[in-house]
């Protein structure tokens, strides 16, 4: 089946951490796509995990909805880093914990209708504590939850975040 070309696209702003475009598709059937697209950087998200299976989470105020939410640890990829680099770089500025071993988990788009932001997400074991150094404007408190506590809080809605939701998913439903 032929697919949508593009016909348009029209920067509409830019800022420090996305850019806007407005774009305009066509499918040979006639159907027209008009969207306003958030060009994003990849980022990674890490489940960093002790030899008991608790979970490192984080809970942070985030301004688009006015909320602390509790979630793994995640950041946008600087530059030219590698969603691996990111992930190790972020678990540590947000926790201060490093870890020895890396595991690709899966790569998902976190808001496909109206973003490009491609999410790498990392299993991180064999854990080091140290000193976190996170944004000035971070305000980070780290929490350990078991395994089931960490799903039971997925489940009656105490973790609200998608990238969380679904590497913890993506990790029970294959037994990682």
């Amino acid at each position: 089946m032929p697919g949508y070309e593009l016909k348009t696209s029209e920067p509409v702003m830019e800022t420090n951490i996305f850019r806007v475009t407005h774009d305009r598709a066509e499918h040979p059937s006639g159907a027209v796509l008009d969207r306003q697209i958030v060009h994003n950087r990849p980022a990674a998200v890490m489940l960093a995990r002790d030899t008991e299976r608790r979970v490192l989470l984080i809970r942070q105020y985030r301004l688009p909805v006015r909320k602390e939410l509790l979630e793994l640890p995640a950041g946008r990829c600087d530059g030219n880093e590698t969603p691996l680099e990111t992930a190790q770089r972020e678990l540590t500025e947000e926790t201060g914990y490093r870890a020895v071993r890396w595991t690709p988990l899966t790569d998902f788009y976190s808001a496909p209708g109206f973003s490009t932001e491609r999410m790498y997400a990392f299993l991180a074991e064999e854990l080091t504590p140290g000193t976190a150094s996170p944004e000035p404007y971070e305000i980070i408190e780290q929490e350990w939850l078991a395994w089931d506590d960490a799903l039971k809080a997925v489940r009656e809605g105490d973790i609200r975040d998608a990238k969380t939701i679904a590497t913890l998913l993506y990790c029970e439903a294959f037994g990682l």
